[in-house]
């Protein structure tokens, strides 16, 4: 046997074959690469989260200690109420301690609500869902068709009245916004609620309850609108201007196709791997601008409980709402970023 021959190994397998390089693999390697990034970045949080709140003066026991609750306390009942919230030893060994009951499904158990952490966030989850979701359509279609007229005709009528309405809006924080609505339309033109989420007494029947519960959204959606518009904005303004250069727009106009579907079929649908990618990056900043709303309305949200939980020293609801919270903003990053890398391969 001629010990020089080649051997297979020698050979190197064609790339067809086995998939390496291909544009599919490294397409799905960057996309597991970004999930164990964003994975990273929510462990990350959440033993940053543990030990803040740790950190903070007081905690639950002395709140509950400073009421006319638990005077009759002695001391060995006060630590043995501290050693069953785990609030004993060291914050390292109370972060440990958290970590370990998180492991094992547990966000904990809120004392001054008298309720698991998990069942008052999906209580609290439907109502911020609500806000976010009603905004949603607002800013992105509002600001998308408002960018494109005022991009198509750069110093028109649309873009020397819209441009510098939308640039005050932008300076406006969410908290700001939301009070400049609540008097305008909840005190000095009351129209409309300034609180809550339902009314006082709702309507029995289902369609009188759900006019009730979106009445009491509109204010808090508006708020949250305002706050976002201005980025969706500019950006479809710039896109369009640079899109108007582009060949395959210098043609349809050429052929004298309708402006509505210049608008739509044209200039819309290439901006959506654009503000897909913006959308990514809007949901932390939505997720913030709601916490401020929400304490502005009074509105039973997320963010309110949250708010309600600093103020309690409620350790095991503050930790659970930013942990869920952040998993949540983070599982929707990575799928946003993932569909709108699709959208952009498409062209």
């Amino acid at each position: 046997m001629d010990n020089a021959s080649p051997s297979l190994l020698d050979h190197p397998v064609p790339t067809e074959i086995t998939g390496a390089g291909s544009p599919a693999v490294g397409r799905f390697a960057g996309l597991i690469g970004g999930f164990v990034l964003r994975l990273l970045i929510f462990c990350f949080v959440i033993v940053l989260c543990a030990m803040l709140s740790r950190m903070m003066p007081g905690d639950t026991l002395q709140v509950m200690l400073s009421t006319d609750l638990a005077r009759g306390l002695g001391t060995g009942e006060v630590q043995q109420l501290q050693e069953t919230m785990g609030l004993g030893g060291g914050i390292a060994s109370q972060v440990w301690a958290y970590l370990s009951r998180l492991l094992a499904g547990d966000l904990g158990y809120s004392i001054p609500h008298a309720a698991p952490v998990l069942q008052l966030l999906l209580t609290a989850l439907p109502w911020t869902g609500l806000l976010i979701l009603g905004a949603m359509p607002v800013f992105l279609i509002g600001g998308a068709l408002a960018g494109i007229e005022a991009g198509q005709l750069p110093g028109g009528s649309v873009d020397r009245w819209v441009t510098p309405v939308v640039t005050m809006l932008a300076s406006l924080p969410p908290f700001t916004g939301a009070v400049l609505l609540l008097l305008v339309f909840g005190i000095l033109w009351p129209v409309l609620p300034t609180g809550g989420a339902e009314p006082l007494f709702p309507a029995m029947d289902q369609l009188g309850r759900a006019v009730g519960v979106l009445r009491h959204a509109i204010l808090p959606m508006l708020a949250l609108a305002l706050h976002e518009l201005a980025r969706f904005y500019f950006l479809a303004r710039a896109e369009t201007l640079n899109l108007a250069q582009r060949d395959f727009i210098v043609n349809a106009r050429a052929r004298g196709i309708s402006p509505w579907r210049l608008r739509w079929a044209y200039i819309g649908r290439s901006l959506i791997p654009a503000c897909l990618s913006r959308l990514s990056d809007t949901l932390t900043g939505l997720v913030s601008a709601v916490f401020f709303v929400e304490i502005v309305f009074s509105y039973p949200g997320t963010g309110y409980l949250i708010y309600s939980a600093i103020l309690d020293r409620d350790y095991d609801l503050l930790q659970g709402a930013v942990v869920f919270m952040a998993g949540v903003v983070l599982l929707m990053n990575w799928l946003v970023d993932g569909l709108s890398g699709h959208l952009a391969r498409r062209g």
